[in-house]
């Protein structure tokens, strides 16, 4: 037995040591090239990982000149010149074929479309956000390259939710309004990086400063007229796509409009009373940042419209002061919770709008303000 013991002592010594040796050298000895597994850390950039779309239909014409875009879309129905060096040719008239191309500085910059029949592909009119996504992932932040610069574009939320951008293999976007009512599709804008970058519709990373262009009293109404135009007849197109009567155009509510733009003007205080938001406001107006826009509060759009006298006490109305880009400000209202329930209203009939420079006001009514001086939308066209 004793033997038997020894044995088992020296057999567990041997045992031990031979167990252990390889765990301590495995310690001590680096491993070889071919043992080591890499985790390769991809760096975490928040921009430039977005799928590009492969470029198709009106996301082709960004670039083409005047005379390439006639060549290949002829006889426009109407033409709007908004701006120096700056103009819209209109396709279509209705729900089903309307869509407008922008021109800046002789090629196309953007396209909006708002007909249901447009080629749009490879999105469509009425989609949801949910049928976008099975198409390409929606991106928070978007990277690009314009005239030696980088711009991060980074969206917040209820951009995604409602107005995300779709980035396509030629180097143009397309940004998706979607009404906020129904959360369907309602225009889709093709952009240049130019008209991004100038438009800003998103927050960004690089302020941008655009050198003022001083227009005389001539040219402010010539574009002031056409914007009106061009805001009337897309307010009925989205009308008609959310199934609402046209709007028919009122010129007392149109002159009520004007005066108020005319004594805000000459006394902002008469609108905004806390020095804060009137320096907020200074700031704006002063700025050549297309981006600067400014809200009025309730209270301050009250008071606004109370400066056009208006006869009727049912008048409401929607207040702008931004870059004049119409598109996206008609397409903006209908896609904010507050907003979209102003020209969601079924009652309302009648409206009337002036656009003091960069600032539109339009208001709203059931009934026509002045019956006799009355417009419907067939007679502009």
């Amino acid at each position: 037995m004793r033997r038997i013991g020894e044995f088992i002592l020296v057999f567990l010594i041997v045992l031990t040591f031979f167990y252990m040796k390889p765990v301590v050298l495995s310690q001590r000895s680096p491993k070889s090239v071919e043992e080591l597994v890499v985790n390769e850390v991809k760096p975490q950039t928040k921009s430039n990982q977005q799928n590009e779309l492969n470029a198709t239909g009106l996301a082709t014409i960004i670039g083409l000149s005047e005379k390439q875009l006639k060549e290949k879309m002829p006889n426009p129905k109407n033409e709007w010149v908004v701006g120096v060096d700056r103009k819209w040719l209109v396709y279509g008239d209705n729900k089903i074929d309307y869509y407008q191309v922008e021109l800046t500085d002789g090629k196309v910059s953007s396209v909006f479309v708002l007909g249901t029949k447009v080629d749009v592909s490879p999105f469509s009119m009425d989609m949801t956000l949910g049928d976008i996504s099975e198409i390409t992932t929606i991106y928070p932040n978007f990277e690009f390259d314009y005239r030696d610069k980088k711009y991060e574009i980074e969206l917040t939320e209820d951009d995604m939710n409602y107005r995300p951008l779709i980035a396509f293999d030629n180097g143009t976007f397309a940004l998706l309004h979607f009404n906020y009512d129904t959360g369907q599709l309602l225009g889709v804008r093709y952009v240049s990086k130019s008209a991004l970058v100038e438009m800003i519709p998103y927050q960004l990373n690089e302020e941008v400063s655009l050198q003022p262009v001083e227009l005389t009293d001539e040219q402010w109404n010539q574009f002031n007229q056409a914007n009106t135009e061009q805001m009337f007849t897309i307010l009925n197109i989205m009308r008609e796509r959310v199934n609402r009567k046209p709007y028919k155009l009122d010129a007392e509510l149109a002159l009520e409009s004007k005066k108020a733009l005319e004594e805000f003007n000459a006394d902002p205080k008469l609108v905004i009373k806390k020095e804060e938001r009137l320096d907020q406001w200074q700031e704006k107006v002063d700025s050549s940042n297309p981006s600067d826009s400014f809200i009025l509060v309730d209270e301050e759009l009250e008071r606004l419209l109370k400066l056009g006298k208006p006869i009727d006490k049912g008048t409401h109305g929607l207040f702008a002061q931004s870059m004049g880009d119409v598109p996206f400000i008609v397409s903006n209202w209908f896609v904010n919770r507050f907003d979209q329930q102003e020209i969601n209203d079924a009652k309302d009939e009648y409206i009337g709008i002036a656009f003091n420079k960069n600032q539109v006001l339009v208001l709203f009514n059931q009934k026509a303000v002045n019956t006799s001086l009355t417009t419907e939308s067939s007679d502009k066209k």
